[in-house]
């Protein structure tokens, strides 16, 4: 049951990882491709054409939408007032996660969900809307909903609030003003560079300003959860792994401490085609009743691992009961468990009757080990010795135990190195290629004034401005360039290969997903065309490589000051160091009030993913799961263990061996095999959480993950097993112990 519990919680995970935004994305029949037109190149005919284009399966409408300003909370931003019909539409529907839809006639807003993670927006809280002509109005916020066709890095559009068209006329009576976009349904999902295509036909290449393609939509939500994605797919990993290798040895334990049984069986006439088929069908029968039981308890505590995935994703979580879960979490028990037994059933079934009756499944060897005489030499006290004896006696059986107790120290060195790794990456931002304090964004200001006010404020220690480029490689591929005009060298930016580019030259560092995709390497050259300037390339010396945050890691950093000529920019944001022991709340103060009102400031605290304040919840439960089984393996290990030596037991007691001295001896056993798995089970854990690490960072593209090892934690984790296995012997060896002489031997 333990070992289907984990299972459970294995397979749920892993299913789990892209499942809330797919089943959003086909439950709410969400657009393939948006089309974002230029206002007065295009007609409501033109419209019509193209939503009767092959392959287009539904529509949206047309839909329209105004860029405005807007207060959220004490600051100020710009948002898309987006009109969306009354009734929910057959396409691109919205999933309300909080509050109410819109109501007729009245002049309110549904917020998307990013608002509430950048400004702490909530049901019930008011905005401040610009309205045309430069009055203002004050809108309630009816609800938040989530939109699986916009993200923060993969859209171009600004943040969306929602109103109906009455209140968008309202508020812009000018119908010229409004933007124009149009959401497809296509019939072949995969089709959307064909539909473009005809669409540029239909417009005669005039007109459609631009375009959100689904895939990249997806892509780039999932990579905003992608801390998500490597932990929780190393945990659905690992416990895959460790369910399957836990039943085999447990099983199989528990088979072999039955070999003087299975010399009975066959003593009194069973065939070793029978002997086996009845420990199948025992332990089938097992696996029948404990798997559905461990089912039911991880389904039970899935929600409280696997919520975190869907909210930080913004699409809500619906837990599911899926029918291929327990197929396959019932399959794999039985079949595990089915393996173990016939394997350890057909060994004891071809035995010598005579020798499994006698000494078992191993025969007691006749030379003492090489330890043991070293510890006779010591003159350690006998109980000891025999204690110390036992685990060289049946060498087997005891490697069988002390591979239990090694997974369970893997359970718990995995569960507590993640979590360790997970508190430095929230702690440290630079780890997510968050390497500022604070963002300044400016609106009506120049350049050059901003840039003067922030050199002026005395909590700024340094700055530099970034201007968005696109660009165009010889192959076609587009992606976006991050020009900075600064220096980086006072930022903690995380370098993982390579070095930062200096300043002034035509130097490049780019994220691990754009050297994947292009096939680069740090060293090599890259040559691109900006936008608008196509006759003009371009050549960046990749210098080094670092964690981007962005555009699923397909992003690269470079000098803005060489491009002046190629690309006239004019930066409107600011990543800002902040001075040590300097109050954020002054520089906002400073910097957003008066005659500075122009300027927004976000502190990074507030920029951190929710990936990571989400994932501490999923990893405490996650961890506490693991170190529970693996308490549990190291308890059942022992128990078996001392099961064996029953009879053992019995011999020394006739001898003179006090009941104290019993519960020494099995607790000795006990402790020795526990330290030993504890030695090699800590570093092999190890090695197998960073190769899962390594493994899943380089499929999604986030580069390296640094792990983080807690030594006192480890530490204390050598004497914590030995205590706990023999905690886990000290009730057998009690019960050993306390039992009279003949009884034992009886039972034997």
């Amino acid at each position: 049951a333990t070992s289907s519990t984990l299972l459970t919680l294995a397979l749920a995970t892993l299913a789990n990882i892209s499942g809330p935004y797919d089943r959003a994305f086909e439950e709410l029949s969400s657009a393939h491709l948006w089309l974002y037109f230029e206002r007065g190149r295009v007609t409501r005919r033109d419209v019509d054409r193209i939503e009767h284009l092959p392959g287009v399966e539904a529509s949206t409408g047309l839909r329209y939408s105004v860029v405005s300003r807007a207060t959220i909370g004490d600051e100020r931003a710009w948002v898309t007032l987006a009109a969306i019909p009354s009734a929910p539409p057959a396409v691109n529907r919205l999933l309300l996660l909080e509050g109410h839809n819109l109501a007729q006639r009245q002049e309110e807003t549904l917020a998307n969900t990013v608002w509430k993670d950048t400004h702490d927006l909530a049901t019930g809280d008011r905005v401040t809307v610009t309205r045309a002509g430069g009055g203002e109005v004050v809108l309630p916020v009816a609800g938040l909903a989530y939109d699986p066709m916009w993200d923060w890095y993969a859209s171009e559009q600004v943040p969306y609030l929602y109103v109906t068209e009455d209140t968008l006329r309202d508020l812009y009576p000018d119908e010229m003003a409004w933007s124009w976009a149009l959401g497809l349904r296509l019939v072949d999902p995969g089709a959307v560079g064909e539909t473009l295509a005809a669409v540029e036909d239909t417009l005669h290449g005039e007109g459609l300003e631009t375009h959100a393609d689904w895939r990249r939509m997806r892509e780039s939500a999932l990579f905003g959860v992608r801390m998500n994605l490597v932990f929780l797919g190393a945990f659905g990993l690992f416990a895959s792994l460790a369910t399957v290798l836990v039943i085999a040895s447990s099983v199989g334990s528990i088979v072999l401490s039955q070999f003087r049984q299975i010399g009975v069986l066959k003593a009194v006439g069973f065939t070793p085609g029978q002997v086996l088929w009845l420990y199948l069908g025992q332990y089938l029968a097992l696996s029948l009743v404990g798997g559905p039981v461990g089912l039911v308890l991880g389904m039970a505590l899935s929600p409280l691992a696997l919520r975190n995935m869907p909210a930080s994703l913004g699409a809500g979580y619906r837990p599911a009961v899926e029918p291929g879960l327990i197929l396959a979490v019932q399959g794999i028990v039985s079949a595990t468990v089915l393996l173990a037994a016939a394997g350890a059933a057909w060994r004891a079934a071809q035995a010598n009757i005579i020798r499994a009756i006698g000494v078992g499944a191993e025969a007691p060897r006749k030379r003492a080990p090489m330890l043991l005489r070293w510890a006779t030499r010591l003159g350690l006290p006998p109980v000891l010795l025999l204690g110390l004896g036992d685990l060289y006696a049946r060498p087997f059986r005891s490697l069988l135990t002390g591979v239990n107790l090694a997974l369970g120290v893997m359970g718990i060195v995995f569960g507590l190195t993640i979590n360790e790794t997970v508190n430095r990456y929230r702690e440290e931002p630079s780890l997510l290629g968050i390497a500022y304090d604070a963002v300044v964004t400016r609106e009506e200001f120049g350049d050059g004034k901003t840039r003067h006010m922030l050199s002026m404020a005395p909590s700024v220690e340094a700055f530099y401005a970034e201007e968005r480029l696109q660009v165009t490689t010889s192959a076609g591929d587009s992606f976006q360039v991050r020009a900075i005009d600064g220096d980086l060298a006072p930022f903690p930016v995380k370098v993982e290969e390579g070095r930062l580019l200096q300043p002034g030259a035509m130097e490049a560092i780019a994220g691990r997903g754009l050297l994947d995709w292009l096939g680069l390497r740090v060293g090599d050259r890259l040559t691109a065309t900006l936008e608008g300037r196509e006759n003009r390339p371009v050549t960046w010396q990749i210098v080094g490589q670092y964690p981007e945050p962005a555009d699923v890691g397909r992003m690269l950093t470079v000098n803005l000051e060489p491009l002046r000529r190629l690309a006239p920019a004019d930066p409107s944001v600011y990543y800002l160091k902040l001075r040590p022991g300097s109050d954020p709340s002054l520089l906002e103060q400073s910097l957003e009030s008066g005659a500075n009102a122009d300027l927004n400031v976000a502190l990074v605290e507030e920029r951190i993913p929710d990936d990571v304040r989400y994932l501490q919840l999923a990893i405490y439960v996650l961890s506490a799961v693991l170190i529970g089984i693996a308490l549990v393996n190291v308890f059942n290990s022992s128990l078996l263990a001392v099961r064996e030596k029953v009879r053992d037991v019995g011999i020394y007691k006739t001898v003179g061996m006090t009941p104290g001295q019993v519960v020494a001896m099995v607790g000795t056993s006990a402790g020795l095999l526990g330290l030993v798995s504890a030695v090699v089970g800590i570093p092999v854990g190890l090695l197998l959480t960073t190769g899962l690490m390594d493994l899943l960072t380089a499929s999604y593209g986030f580069g390296r993950v640094d792990v983080t090892v807690n030594a006192l934690y480890l530490g204390l984790l050598v004497p914590a097993i030995s205590l706990v296995s023999m905690a886990g012997s000290l009730l057998p060896g009690r019960w050993a112990a306390g039992c009279s002489i003949v009884h034992v031997l009886r039972s034997e």
